[in-house]
């Protein structure tokens, strides 16, 4: 009896000590739950903040130091033009006046009377569209541009004397002339009035007649004047210069369209030819073209609307010894869209005429 009631007492004892037990760890399991929750609260809201903070501070820096190292690039590109254009260029010093000039090539001489704007370097580029190893091509600097000066011969007639003056100091008795776009005028003249020193006479896209560009603005639709000075303002902006070079070496004959795109480069240089060419091109007049005896190939886009067609139609009309290559729906480019009917003719032209 005894014995059952301690044995009875104990087992109370135990039991209300197991529940006191059970009680204190719940409580423990509780706070502890507690605890974690507030921490993961806490943390979660500092994680998600913190993150955000460092991501976004992480792009900034990686953007500024993209723009930084774009600008840096950027101008080191722009000082490797200028001493490119200063140490690739040849300056003689005429009777008429200093004219810079480049060579390139082998075989029978041939002149590039470069467009606007230009200057030794894009005939140069064009060189590479023909084959250096077609002609031996001499690519002077118009005056104006680069370190040819405006007082070396502004006009047409007096470029082609500078030509002349070229030749003679080179020991060349007779080239060929290539005239593109604003080259055409004093290619012209050359032909014309040095028939004994011009072998023949190439024009692609070339001006012939009269040509004012704001007048020929003037008479297109808003957007499409807004589209031409455009276009016209990129192929003179560095910064658009600069990423569309090494994008234009992709495509076929890059390395050349990318030096034609880059004889619009360093502007600055180039700007008081441009300026010439303005005010000489409106100022055309009449000439007797048809006194042009030598062999003549005319290269010109249907749709060319920076030197129209017509130019190319008059011309031809009135020379006689003239091949007409018009290149259907073609442009002003249309002799780099065009190029495997366009050079093999040019090539074939120069060669055989030697």
């Amino acid at each position: 009896m005894l014995t059952h009631f301690f044995s009875h007492r104990s087992s109370k004892v135990g039991d209300s000590n197991g529940q006191r037990q059970a009680a204190r760890v719940e409580l423990i399991r509780q706070t502890s739950a507690s605890r974690l929750h507030e921490k993961h609260r806490l943390w979660s809201g500092w994680n998600v903040g913190a993150i955000g903070t460092v991501l976004s501070s992480s792009l900034f820096w990686l953007m500024t130091t993209a723009v930084v190292g774009v600008i840096s690039s950027y101008r080191v590109w722009q000082r490797k033009e200028t001493l490119r254009i200063q140490e690739n260029g040849v300056v003689l010093d005429t009777p008429l006046g200093p004219v810079e000039y480049q060579v390139t090539g082998q075989g029978p001489a041939a002149i590039y009377a470069h467009g606007t704007p230009g200057g030794y370097d894009q005939g140069i580029a064009f060189s590479d569209f023909l084959d250096p190893k077609c002609c031996t091509m001499i690519s002077p600097s118009r005056p104006g541009y680069l370190r040819t000066p405006r007082s070396s011969g502004s006009s047409p007639a007096e470029q082609a004397d500078l030509y002349v003056a070229l030749l003679d100091a080179l020991g060349i008795e007779k080239a060929s002339i290539i005239g593109f776009s604003g080259g055409g005028p004093s290619a012209l003249s050359f032909a014309l009035h040095y028939p004994e020193r011009c072998r023949s006479l190439v024009m692609i896209g070339g001006i012939v007649q009269r040509h004012s560009y704001e007048e020929r603005l003037s008479i297109l639709p808003r957007w499409k004047q807004f589209l031409m000075r455009f276009i016209e303002y990129l192929m003179v902006c560095e910064p658009f210069l600069y990423i569309a070079m090494p994008i234009a070496r992709l495509i076929p004959k890059g390395k050349a369209v990318a030096g034609m795109l880059r004889s619009g480069a360093a502007y600055h240089l180039r700007k008081d030819g441009y300026d010439n060419d303005r005010e000489t091109f409106a100022a055309i007049t009449h000439a007797p073209w048809e006194q042009i005896t030598i062999p003549t190939l005319i290269v010109h886009g249907t749709e060319d609307e920076d030197v129209p067609f017509e130019d190319a139609l008059m011309l031809a009309g009135k020379l006689p010894r003239v091949t007409l290559l018009a290149l259907e729906k073609g442009d002003h480019s249309s002799f780099y869209t065009h190029a495997r009917v366009v050079m093999p003719m040019l090539r074939k032209f120069i060669t055989l005429e030697s």
